[in-house]
């Protein structure tokens, strides 16, 4: 394999890496933001049932909110996940590419191919962690008729 082409994939990699770090954190800033209002809400009736309000709905409403708090944290351990493999990732690809020497072709051959699979492994993963949430989506949007 020529050099040219080992830097083109090399850049291609560090590319992509760039985009999954601002897809991941744009999205962990987005559940982030949920998470504390669905926190506040919680704060809301946890007071709220403190102060001797006990009824069923409100009780309802707390096991809610604890479940959807819990289950988009989650999600954001996933995004942090996968944003902290994509950071490392894109680091090595750049170092890989502007660091070491043209000369050492096949070092950096070598480097190209790992940093190539653990791309792949990491791609299935974000796959997995999306199939999970989408059938997750669908149980719970799922809309239910008598008769």
């Amino acid at each position: 394999m020529e050099i040219t082409t080992t830097n083109h994939i090399l850049s291609d990699l560090w590319n992509f890496h760039l985009v999954l770090i601002g897809i991941s954190l744009s999205i962990f800033t987005l559940l982030y933001s949920f998470i504390l209002n669905k926190r506040d809400e919680l704060k809301t009736i946890s007071e709220q049932i403190k102060n001797g309000d006990i009824s069923p709905i409100l009780a309802q409403k707390e096991r809610f909110a604890i479940k959807y708090i819990s289950r988009f944290k989650k999600i954001n351990t996933n995004c942090l996940y996968i944003f902290i493999s994509s950071s490392f990732l894109c680091c090595w690809s750049w170092v890989t590419l502007r660091i070491i020497n043209d000369c050492q072709a096949m070092f950096k051959q070598w480097f190209m191919i790992v940093i190539g699979i653990l791309t792949i492994f990491l791609c299935f993963y974000v796959g997995f962690q999306f199939i999970k949430i989408y059938k997750h989506y669908n149980s719970e949007t799922k809309i239910r008729q008598n008769g």
